[in-house]
């Protein structure tokens, strides 16, 4: 296996475009990555901000599909090019590589798994309130109005429409 290429890229520089069909994924060592889906449109959001030794891009090769997210640098940032021939060899060459992209995805699995379930108990206190005739709780109201509004900013994402009761 060859070296691994190291690009460099300057702050609000563009690493790559949603909707692109790349077969790399990076390795940040050094700076910050922002991921948005919709960037530079008034629909613009800003999914998560990346540290270095964390990887972007890889669910894509993975799956071989296109960019979902458009990836920003917020500083000077440099980034290990990892492509799909380097990944198939570091399962034997680097499994700890291998692993550590793995656990990456299980967590962000993780924290989604825990916004579902967040979702589902709001949603299922609310119905009970309802229900029983009860007012809902002050906290109920802000995590309903919390989840209400990203679910708002993520059908405007897909070009959906907001319906309002």
């Amino acid at each position: 296996m060859a070296d691994f290429e190291t690009r460099v890229f300057k702050k609000g520089e563009i690493i790559y475009r949603q909707n692109a069909y790349e077969t790399c994924f990076y390795e940040l060592l050094y700076g910050g990555v922002k991921l948005y889906q919709n960037y530079g449109t008034d629909q613009q959001v800003l999914i998560t901000e990346l540290s270095p030794v964390c990887f972007l891009g890889e669910m894509e090769v993975i799956e071989a599909r296109p960019r979902t997210t458009t990836a920003v640098a917020t500083e000077h940032t440099e980034l290990k090019v990892i492509t799909n021939e380097d990944f198939g060899a570091l399962f034997h060459e680097k499994p700890a590589l291998v692993m550590s992209v793995m656990q990456q995805m299980s967590a962000r699995i993780r924290e989604l798994t825990r916004l579902y379930n967040d979702a589902c108990r709001v949603v299922a206190e609310a119905m009970d309130a309802e229900a029983s005739g009860k007012e809902k709780s002050q906290k109920l109201q802000k995590e309903r109005k919390h989840l209400s509004d990203y679910y708002r900013d993520y059908l405007r994402l897909l070009g959906g429409n907001v319906v309002d009761d």
